[in-house]
């Protein structure tokens, strides 16, 4: 991710700041792209910039809200974001592959014998 984040961070318009920090994107609202806006404004970026989620946001958006919200209640939504979606969820998706990889070998063993 971080690797990912760092590759794009140097842009054509750069020179964007936020809050007195560099950022690749701008505070600009823009309706034919996402900006620092959309993360301030999420019903802005949901009409402008979502057209192909929009039958789905009935359903993405206890979820969405509900983690956001979770994140803030932490106190420190900055570290909780980062512990969480950066460490956290990235491990627990590995070790879940970890497991499906060892339960399909598994399975190919009991095949093989039988």
């Amino acid at each position: 991710m971080v690797i990912v984040n760092e590759t794009v961070r140097i842009t054509k318009d750069g020179g964007n700041m936020v809050l007195g920090v560099p950022t690749i994107n701008s505070e600009e609202v823009s309706p034919e792209k996402c900006s620092w806006n959309c993360h301030h404004n999420t019903a802005y970026c949901k009409q402008k910039h979502t057209h192909v989620l929009a039958p789905w946001f009935s359903s993405i958006d206890p979820y969405y809200f509900g983690l956001i919200q979770a994140l803030g209640s932490t106190g420190n939504y900055g570290l909780a974001n980062l512990v969480f979606l950066v460490f956290l969820w990235p491990l627990l998706m590995y070790v879940l592959l970890i497991m499906a990889l060892h339960k399909r070998r598994r399975i190919k063993a009991l095949k093989d014998v039988a």
